[in-house]
């Protein structure tokens, strides 16, 4: 029963990390049907909404669980980065796992642990 509670808390932060996701690719619609943008500025802004939707799927997991801040958080990231992903293969079909998407996924890992262990220590 509390490895089923666990689960269930570490999937509730990865369907809010999917929520900001959305929020922040609408906004990002928005900007690019005003303003012509660089493919720089679409890979860091890929990064940050990333990594800003995992942060917050981390600490809402990590504060409803109460302990191993960081264990949630490398699981929420790894999840949700793993959703992305096989989205972006279903959705796109020149998609490949190369050593770009190998980073981001560490970068995700890496912010995912400290978020969760900030959201259990604020």
């Amino acid at each position: 029963m509390e490895q089923r509670a666990f689960f269930t808390k570490v999937s509730m932060g990865v369907f809010r990390a999917v929520l900001i996701t959305i929020v922040l690719l609408v906004v990002f619609s928005i900007i690019m049907t005003f303003k012509e943008v660089s493919t720089q500025f679409i890979s860091v802004y890929y990064v940050v909404a990333t990594c800003l939707s995992v942060v917050y799927g981390a600490i809402y997991s990590a504060r409803k669980n109460n302990r191993n801040g960081w264990l949630v958080g490398i699981l929420v990231a790894v999840l949700y980065m793993s959703l992305i992903y096989i989205l972006s293969a279903l959705l796109f079909k020149n998609f490949s796992f190369g050593t770009t998407e190998l980073l981001r996924l560490l970068i995700a890992i890496l912010v995912g642990a400290l978020s969760g262990m900030l959201g259990i220590n604020i």
